[in-house]
């Protein structure tokens, strides 16, 4: 095609058609900009389809990890109910008789209270997105914001379960060293070295303080702390696994 011009404005030129000449000159320059433009279009459409296969890759992986991360906070919050509910009943026996607490399970209400437990949410899909750069394959979609938000949930949910471990390990665990048996309170989880204490202390003086109330209260204002975050974390899950769940068209 191009050959063809120039045979063409080559004539001109020797005949001296000037104005012929530049008709087709400027001929040859629309087809090489409309040939510059289809070569860009087909660029940008084969972007914008590898773009969209790994954008489907991502919302895959996302819509996995999040489903188990629904799994990790559901157990953790049974786990964290069954902690509170054990410290509500702690708190409820201040004050009581030697009769009353004879009554209760005590060991197994501090097993309850006081287990090992923590959280930790499979989030490796969600930082390599952040990480890499790749939140740009949203563009302005909801992914980008529920990722941010998940970002910023997740440091203020750190810093309320940091404050709730600190305060068990530098206070509550430490002020109940001399006043219950952990031997029998470990033999709730049938660990070997756990089981009957030869020197299990009176637990009735325990009961009788106002600090251990004290105590027991405070744990409990931290764990609903706690809990007003894992809530949060909760709706922001569901969030996440529906805006990533596959749609028809992904799945081809």
């Amino acid at each position: 095609m191009f050959k063809f011009f120039r045979k063409i404005r080559y004539k001109h030129m020797s005949e001296n058609k000037t104005a012929k000449y530049l008709k087709y000159a400027f001929g040859e320059i629309v087809l090489v900009v409309i040939g510059i433009l289809i070569a860009l279009s087909i660029n940008s459409w084969n972007q914008d389809r590898l773009d969209q296969l790994d954008k489907n890759e991502i919302l895959s992986k996302l819509h996995v990890e999040f489903q188990l991360n629904k799994k990790i906070l559901q157990d953790y919050t049974l786990t964290m109910d069954a902690s509170m509910n054990a410290n509500i009943k702690l708190l409820s026996l201040i004050g009581e008789s030697r009769e009353v607490l004879s009554k209760q399970n005590l060991d197994s209400l501090f097993y309850e209270a006081y287990q090992g437990f923590e959280l930790a949410f499979s989030e490796n899909a969600a930082k390599n997105i952040v990480e890499g750069g790749r939140l740009n394959l949203f563009k302005n979609e909801d992914m980008t914001t529920l990722l941010n938000q998940w970002n910023s949930l997740s440091e203020i949910r750190e810093k309320r379960l940091n404050k709730l471990d600190s305060w068990n390990n530098e206070y509550s665990i430490p002020y109940l060293i001399p006043h219950i048996s952990f031997k029998e309170m470990d033999a709730n989880a049938n660990f070997r070295w756990s089981g009957k204490s030869k020197v299990k202390p009176d637990y009735y003086p325990l009961f009788q303080k106002v600090e251990f109330e004290n105590l027991l209260e405070n744990t409990l204002w931290y764990q609903e702390n706690l809990n007003v975050r894992l809530e949060e974390t909760q709706v922001l899950i569901d969030k996440v696994i529906n805006a990533s769940k596959p749609t028809i068209d992904s799945k081809k």
